[in-house]
C-alpha cells in the first residue's frame, strides 16, 4: 500500500481548520498580503506608552520592596542605579526625596 506524501490542502484538519502542514515551526500561517488600510499587519512594539513618572513610580515601588528596611542613603544609591539602568537622569535633590518617600520619613 503506497502512502501519500502529498500534504493536504490548508482548512483540510479537523473540523475544517488548519492541518499539519500549515504549520510552520508549531505556528499556523497562511500566505497573506499585507492588510488594508486601518488593518494592523504588525506587532506593536508597545501599547502602552508609559511616561517618565509613571517609570519613576515603578522604580520607587520596586525599590521599597527591595531595600525599603535600608537607609535612606542606601536606598538613594539603590534609586540613583536603577534610573540610570533605565536611563532616566533625576537630580540629587529629587532622588534623595525619593528615598526618603521609600524609607518612610
Amino acid at each position: 500500500m503506497a502512502h501519500d506524501t502529498r500534504a493536504p490542502e490548508p482548512g483540510t484538519g479537523p473540523d475544517g481548520g488548519a492541518g499539519a502542514a500549515d504549520s510552520v515551526g508549531g505556528a499556523v500561517h497562511h500566505d497573506r498580503k499585507a492588510g488594508g488600510p486601518g488593518e494592523q499587519s504588525e506587532p506593536r512594539m508597545d501599547t502602552h506608552p508609559t511616561d517618565d513618572e509613571a517609570r519613576i513610580q515603578g522604580v520607587v515601588v520596586q525599590t521599597r520592596a527591595d531595600v525599603g528596611d535600608k537607609s535612606p542613603e542606601r536606598i538613594a544609591d539603590v534609586l540613583r542605579q536603577r534610573f540610570n539602568e533605565i536611563g532616566l537622569e533625576l537630580g540629587d535633590d529629587r532622588i534623595r526625596a525619593l528615598a526618603a518617600e521609600v524609607a518612610g520619613a
